[in-house]
């Protein structure tokens, strides 16, 4: 990702512990991403309720002594991003991803599955992604990618108490073993997954039972690896973005 301002905003979302201006500045950005580089401040002051001090502030951390320069590199990055991706699918075939790593044993199923999945994302207004730390850090090339492309996408908070879910979202629960979604679960008594469109992925198969197979990604394994889990959770969330580009996204 390079040091582009979406990649530098979302190390500082992802990685902060507190709901403030600058959290809500990030939600506003990544909500807005497509459109923000043609927004004067005094828009973006009226529409995040956010004051214009505070905007200034985390963008001076940002290395921008005003809006207007911020906006410049914004625009230059949003033109570059999309070249880079542009390039990057260039002769791109599915087959090559799934020669990288053994996913499945029925591919085309598989890809099915996925496209289907990617139609859900397509038709939500945005996307939460939960889990433990490192199995969700693995999604943020795909975080980055669909923001690019105009959805948005989030790391869930757990302090973010003004997230709430509703069916125009689509959730993405990543959890090799179940535990952390059960843990979830248990601490969210109120989190009702019928709320939204709902995927698992894990290497759990008792889930496909538990919640249905149409809302489980079953990633098949000899054992509970979490090495071996993140490999394949890495070519899932690869094949996503780049079935997701092809088929609902032109950029």
């Amino acid at each position: 990702m390079g040091n582009v301002l979406l990649a530098r905003i979302l190390e500082y979302f992802n990685g902060t512990l507190f709901l403030d201006d600058n959290y809500r500045f990030c939600v506003f950005f990544i909500e807005n991403y497509i459109d923000f580089y043609k927004m004067t401040l005094e828009e973006v002051v009226e529409k995040s309720k956010i004051s214009q001090e505070a905007i200034l502030n985390f963008l001076k951390h940002l290395g921008f002594d005003d809006y207007a320069s911020f906006q410049d590199q914004l625009y230059a990055d949003v033109i570059l991003r999309q070249d880079q991706i542009r390039s990057r699918m260039l002769g791109l075939k599915m087959d090559d991803l799934f020669k990288q790593i053994h996913l499945c044993d029925d591919q085309d199923k598989f890809i099915c599955d996925l496209d289907h999945i990617c139609h859900d994302i397509s038709t939500s207004k945005r996307v939460v992604i939960i889990g433990a730390l490192y199995p969700i850090s693995i999604a943020v090339e795909f975080q980055t990618d669909l923001i690019t492309f105009g959805k948005p996408v989030f790391q869930y908070h757990s302090f973010d108490n003004q997230l709430i879910l509703n069916k125009d979202d689509y959730v993405i629960f990543v959890s090799a073993t179940g535990r952390a979604y059960d843990a979830f679960m248990e601490q969210h008594q109120g989190f009702d997954i019928n709320r939204s469109q709902f995927l698992l992925i894990t290497q759990n198969k008792k889930y496909k039972s538990q919640i249905g197979e149409e809302r489980v990604i079953y990633v098949a394994s000899s054992r509970y690896d979490s090495i071996d889990f993140n490999y394949r959770l890495m070519s899932i969330f690869d094949i996503m973005r780049v079935t997701y580009y092809k088929k609902y996204h032109f950029i």
